[in-house]
């Protein structure tokens, strides 16, 4: 069977609220078979590295999913995302609370090291290493983060 979806860039979001452990949602930029090749974009969610792909997005109310997936779609229209197997763009929103905008940084890149570590644990523990690609203030107490994630 042919592969009906190409993405050419993708950021992943970490699904919040209630989601299983591991779970994201991929926000991607491509080409879909139809009649003839489309340029598309599509979400789809993600459990343990393994996309779902008939299963329909679901973003819990009272969590900040829904704004950074909408904020993702821009950051693939910006030329933003990766398409490679050993590398990730996870794009992240989190209150400010009474962090400091560096610990809150650290804090969130731990937290993904943890996942992916978690995600792709097995016989042969992978290396994974977490990087901040850019932060941004959506509002005085939210900041975004997007991070680029390498596993080899």
């Amino acid at each position: 069977m042919a592969k009906a979806f190409n993405e050419r860039r993708c950021i992943y979001v970490p699904a919040t609220g209630g989601h299983p452990k591991n779970t994201e949602y991929r926000v991607a930029w491509g080409h879909e078979l139809w009649e003839q090749p489309t340029a598309v974009t599509k979400v789809q969610m993600v459990y343990n590295n393994k996309v779902a792909g008939r299963l329909s997005p679901s973003f819990p109310d009272d969590t900040f999913d829904r704004e950074t997936v909408i904020s993702a779609f821009a950051l693939l229209d910006e030329g933003k995302g990766t398409n490679s197997k050993t590398s990730r763009m996870v794009l992240v929103r989190k209150e400010k609370g009474n962090f400091r905008v560096d610990d809150l940084i650290d804090q969130t890149e731990g937290e993904i090291l943890d996942m992916y570590r978690d995600m792709y644990a097995g016989p042969i523990t992978p290396v994974v290493n977490v990087e901040l690609d850019f932060n941004k203030d959506v509002d005085d107490n939210i900041l975004e983060m997007l991070f680029r994630v390498d596993i080899s």
